[in-house]
């Protein structure tokens, strides 16, 4: 048996399971028949504050009721808030003053309470009353009150400043002032709210006590797990205020658990009540737990109550303030808005894959990533992402420079151009607009949500080369090529002797083996760049892999010469591009051999990008070299470039160019492309004889294509086989009044159709091609803003084009309805702007 101690008080009271220090401390006091403050007096300690001592008790506090009651330290700590403080309670170490709790507003200085357990208990008091999230009794199955009935004030469980004892379960709310006067009603029996069995608010509070209150107190999950549903809960209830005829059922279910009735709202904050935390936490728990079968219904109420207090420019922003909700709520709602969000969101915030995430990645995270990737998206990757029509190779640099910048923007909140000067890639506006032109008129949900993935797998698999340290170490005076080597090379095969512009493309190449990509920062390749690799040899293709790795060893750099991540990375069966595995390097091998880059994609069915793109990738190489005709007299040397026999013949032949305009190509004189066409057996086109212009067309005709049609002279030179400066000097001749500065030439003359009049005055705008391919396609979005979203174009655009459409023409083209239709005017001005648009695509060249 424990001896019982000397200066232990003879009278047992033991606190009852759950028991608040201040409810035991009046208990002790009732049987001994004395106030709680004589009690403590007695005990020996002169200044009691039983509002202090639940929340923490001092060290001679402790020792104190230990010593005299015979209750062990430790179990006096759990009868006070302590082991709450830092999670759901914040009480300051030096004063015991309470602060600002993490949820709701409820401080814990005064205590909620649950009419049957006072009855039971015969007036004890649950220390989890005092804490925020206690809302619901679930012994009894009742809302828990916040005030007396007769009095409306908080209870309070003390009796200080009471002269007598105080009487289990009743109100000791003051009642004057100067008197302590008490209002005495029996709490016990207060009249409360009976929660059903299987209902939602009863759910969240088991959910909560398990989770929240009855987990490791100073877990960080705890405190994680209670900011989520926190921060859904204030949402809720502020939008049950605002949009309650749109709630869906879930929302009746759980006002009509609480009596059917609103939660009061304070301005700018959530009520301090368990009615509203009640309400609040039911739904939070809705939203937060997916496996809730209204989960969806709720989550998208939300949203839409979030959009209706959007504007088009405050979007995002608005995205922010559901990163309180937590990673798993933040990333559903993400993929709920995906559609809405511009492009580089998209891929910014992963939106379109399987695992949305609201990231802020440090500076070292993305510069590691960065030292990962090249300039430009890896070729073979390019090949699986560029769409089956994204056939203009014109554009791919700009795209592969935009795609590698994106994988910096993955997770990151850096914009465009600072994503892009990790990469060491400039002209990021120019390269965006390369990839919008792809993109255009395609779904870039492929794309978007593709490079999110390829980004976190970067992060998590390892790579063999360090791009960041090539592109610093790297560049056109550090770059070494064996010119002795070369020279052999090409004696051994018969090739030119290597002039200064040759060596300049095999210096080129090989840095770009080095690099991953094409040096310098410009968003177009060089002209030769494509053919050159067409052409490229297996010899000499092995000669500059030889080069590019004795540059990396004399560097001391171990690492593979290219590389690319595998496919298996991302398990993904359809893609929007054509992979370098659906293509075989025999047939491009043998076609190679005898047929143009053109020819070659077409026959296997590939645009000249996926064409050359697949070169890149695979090394795959012509099996010889293509037949050369035979040098002209006096001429060894074989023409190059835009001076090769076949590529002059197009451009003479075929695209109609003067001898002027190929020399200004090929940098030469007009007496080069002269002779050059004469080795190539190119017929020349006869000189025109004197006045035959001015006696192959009238005035009138001359007047009306230039002054009424509104053509170019250039135009109208290459539909007459002459020189752009002959009709100029026709015009003066003939004193045909000029048009004067800026002049805009009418894109539809070419046709021969007639225009309507508010066709006319748009076709002789600045840039009206590019306006009218955007408006055509505006009817049937949601509204301005998601047109621009899908056309890929900056804010503002859409809406900029459709007003000047609109005050050139003098009439609404478009309604700004949700979906957005067409005028009867408008639609008549869409039918025709769609037929000419069709007429001109099927004309060009």
């Amino acid at each position: 048996m424990t001896r019982w101690a000397d200066e232990r008080i003879p009278i047992w009271v033991p606190p009852v399971v759950g028991e608040a220090l201040d409810s035991w401390l009046e208990a002790y006091a009732r049987r001994l028949r004395v106030t709680a403050s004589e009690f403590l007096h007695f005990l020996g300690l002169p200044d009691p504050r039983e509002n202090l001592m639940v929340r923490r008790l001092t060290g001679r506090e402790r020792d104190v009721l230990a010593r005299t009651t015979g209750i062990p330290p430790d179990e006096l700590a759990t009868l006070t808030l302590e082991p709450w403080d830092g999670s759901v309670v914040s009480i300051d170490p030096d004063d015991r003053s309470l602060g600002r709790p993490r949820a709701w507003r409820h401080y814990g200085n005064h205590t909620r309470y649950c009419p049957a357990c006072l009855h039971e208990s015969q007036g004890r008091w649950q220390l989890a009353w005092r804490l925020p999230w206690s809302f619901a009794c679930v012994r009894h199955g009742v809302l828990l009150l916040d005030h007396c009935p007769k009095c409306g004030r908080e209870p309070p469980v003390n009796s200080r400043g009471h002269v007598l004892a105080s009487q289990p379960g009743i109100c000791l709310a003051r009642m004057g002032t100067g008197i302590a006067i008490r209002c005495g009603f029996a709490l016990a029996e207060a009249p409360c709210r009976v929660l059903p069995d299987k209902g939602l608010v009863l759910a969240a509070q088991h959910s909560i006590n398990r989770t929240v209150l009855g987990a490791e107190p100073h877990a960080s999950t705890v405190r994680q797990q209670a900011q989520e549903l926190y921060a859904l809960a204030r949402r809720t209830l502020r939008t049950l205020h605002s949009h309650l005829p749109t709630a869906p059922a879930v929302v009746r279910t759980v006002l009509n658990e609480c009596g059917g009735v609103l939660p009061t709202l304070v301005i700018r904050h959530e009520g301090n009540d368990a009615h509203n935390a009640a309400i609040g936490t039911a739904l939070a728990r809705v939203v937060h737990e997916a496996s809730e079968p209204a989960h969806s219904e709720l989550l998208r109420w939300l949203l839409d109550a979030d959009r209706d207090r959007r504007d088009d420019h405050g979007r995002i922003n608005r995205l922010q303030d559901w990163a309180p909700a937590g990673p798993q709520v933040t990333s559903r709602v993400l993929a709920a808005v995906d559609s809405e969000l511009a492009l580089l969101s998209r891929i910014r915030y992963g939106s379109a894959t399987p695992a949305p995430a609201w990231t802020a990645l440090s500076d070292d995270h993305l510069h590691h990533r960065a030292s990962k990737t090249p300039a430009m998206l890896w070729p073979a990757w390019t090949m699986r992402l560029l769409p089956a029509s994204g056939n203009a190779p014109a554009l791919l640099d700009g795209f592969r420079r935009t795609c590698a910048t994106f994988l910096m923007v993955a997770g990151s909140t850096l914009d465009q151009p600072k994503a892009a000067a990790l990469l060491g890639n400039s002209n990021a506006t120019r390269n965006r607009t390369s990839l919008d032109e792809i993109l255009r008129g395609h779904d870039p949900t492929p794309l978007v949500s593709t490079l999110a993935l390829l980004a976190r797998a970067l992060d998590t698999h390892p790579t063999p080369i360090d791009y960041g340290r090539r592109r610093a170490v790297f560049h056109d005076g550090t770059v070494e090529l064996d010119m002795n080597a070369y020279q052999e090379l090409c004696r051994r095969h018969g090739y030119r002797r290597p002039g200064v512009r040759q060596i300049q493309h095999i210096r080129w190449h090989l840095l770009s083996l080095l690099l991953g990509a094409n040096p310098g920062n410009s968003s177009c390749a060089p002209f030769w760049q494509s053919e050159f690799r067409y052409r490229l040899q297996e010899d000499l293709q092995a000669f500059l892999h030889h080069q590019a790795a004795a540059n990396l060893a004399a560097h001391g750099i171990a690492e593979p010469v290219r590389w690319e991540p595998p496919a298996h990375w991302l398990s993904r069966s359809v893609w929007p591009g054509i992979p370098p595995e659906a293509v075989d390097p025999a047939a491009v091998s043998a076609l190679a051999a005898t047929r143009r880059p053109a020819e070659t994609a077409q026959e296997l069915g590939l645009g000249q990008g996926h064409l050359q793109l697949f070169l890149e990738s695979t090394g795959t190489t012509p099996l010889s070299l293509p037949a050369q005709r035979p040098n002209g007299p006096g001429r060894t040397i074989p023409r190059q470039g835009f001076l090769a026999p076949l590529q002059l013949r197009e451009l003479y032949e075929v695209r109609r160019l003067e001898q002027q305009q190929i020399a200004a190509l090929a940098e030469c004189s007009t007496s080069t492309v002269h002779l050059a066409l004469h080795e190539a057996g190119i017929p020349l086109r006869p000189r025109r004889k004197p006045r035959e212009l001015e006696q192959s067309i009238s005035r009138e005709w001359l007047e009306n294509e230039y002054l009424h049609k509104r053509r170019s002279p250039a135009q109208i030179a290459r539909e007459l086989g002459t020189h752009g400066q002959n009709v100029y000097r026709l015009i003066y001749q003939w004193d045909i009044p000029r048009i004067g500065r800026g002049w805009v030439s009418n894109p539809f003359a070419t046709l021969d159709v007639l225009l309507s009049p508010a066709m006319f005055s748009i076709s002789t705008t600045k840039d009206c091609l590019p306006r009218l391919r955007n408006i055509v396609q505006l009817p049937g979005h949601r509204n301005i803003h998601a047109a621009e979203i899908f056309l890929g174009v900056s804010p503002g655009t859409i809406r900029a084009q459709l007003n000047r459409i609109e005050s050139t023409v003098g009439f609404t083209v478009l309604e700004r309805t949700c979906p957005l239709a067409t005028t009867p005017k408008g639609q008549d001005l869409f039918t025709e702007a769609n037929r000419l648009l069709a007429l001109l695509d099927r004309h060009s060249p």
